[in-house]
């Protein structure tokens, strides 16, 4: 009986923990643009505007080396390493509002990666990686299942399934990275802004920085179960 019981437990917690990572996959883009729209319309009362507060980045932390370059994007905000570069919407520029202070500081956070780690020029080789292996991913799957009803060939099938398999798992590693550095930037973020906003603002920065990192835990769920066709495909690098 005790058996019985520890099975139904384990199978009611995977049918729960596979319902909330779907739940991720499929919403947290949505919920974030719900989120955007909402934080771009919610002036900050931060008594300075974001070019202050980027030009006092700038020169407080990277010599007043980064430039800032405006991008017709919708949500297009990035930073370019190689250009040492805030890459930034016109709406992010043109609006002091809690939604632009912390996209900026979140951006304002890989830049300080950039300058005090090798963690984003890391991670931009490993995009560059799995931008060539991904290309192997589906004729090596096409070739193991076509080679595993060749008798005589079925070893080859086995490697053939093998780089595949290592090719995802690769995938993988690499959004999970993606995700950490994400949640680093946002806590660099956090440091920044927390100097001059108010508490109360400061709640709103977390939640919309928090739901900005869980697009990219989606983006690691719909790799995990694009197969399955119950969430959204995505790129694989």
């Amino acid at each position: 009986m005790d058996t019985i019981w520890i099975i139904v437990i384990a199978v009611v917690a995977a049918v729960i923990l596979l319902s909330i990572m779907l739940a991720i996959a499929n919403n947290s883009g949505d919920r974030f643009m719900e989120m955007y729209d909402k934080m771009m319309h919610i002036t900050a009362n931060s008594h300075k505007s974001v070019m202050e507060f980027i030009n006092e980045q700038n020169f407080a932390f990277f010599g007043g080396k980064l430039k800032v370059a405006r991008t017709d994007k919708k949500v297009g905000d990035a930073y370019s390493a190689k250009y040492k570069t805030l890459v930034l919407t016109d709406q992010t520029l043109n609006a002091d509002s809690i939604g632009s202070f912390s996209i900026i500081a979140h951006e304002l956070g890989h830049a300080q990666q950039d300058f005090t780690s090798g963690r984003v020029k890391r991670m931009n080789v490993l995009h560059k990686i799995g931008s060539i292996v991904g290309k192997l991913f589906v004729p090596a799957l096409l070739a193991a299942v076509v080679l595993l009803f060749i008798e005589n060939l079925r070893v080859y099938a086995y490697v053939c399934a093998g780089v595949a398999g290592a090719i995802f798992l690769f995938a993988v590693l690499v959004k999970f990275l993606t995700v950490r550095l994400e949640k680093d930037a946002s806590k660099r973020a956090i440091v920044m802004l927390d100097e001059f906003m108010p508490a109360n603002e400061m709640k709103d920065v977390k939640k919309f920085l928090k739901s900005a990192r869980m697009t990219y835990w989606s983006d690691l769920m719909r790799l995990l179960f694009g197969w399955t066709g119950l969430v959204k495909k995505t790129k694989m690098f």
